[in-house]
């Protein structure tokens, strides 16, 4: 895909249209710039909470993990 934007005299570009839906951009979102070899990269960077479900669910508990974690602190603490 391929679009057109005119950078103004503060150097602010408008994203077109039919990027910002297909990348789904709206208001608020931050977008990461990166140039590499003379060529300028654009990528929506995701926010924390829209990651919610992207990884696979927790076989534990956070109870379970906490008295995991004291255990492991507990022999630590003996074998010095």
């Amino acid at each position: 895909m391929v679009s057109m934007a005119k950078v103004s005299s503060r150097g602010q570009v408008a994203v077109p249209k039919v990027i910002r839906e297909k990348l789904r951009i709206k208001d608020g979102d931050t977008l990461l710039f990166e140039e590499r070899e003379g060529k300028v990269y654009i990528r929506k960077i995701k926010n924390f909470l829209e990651m919610e479900g992207s990884l696979p669910p927790l076989k534990t508990t956070i109870n379970k993990a906490r008295e995991r974690a004291m255990e492991e602190m507990a022999k630590e603490a003996e074998d010095v």
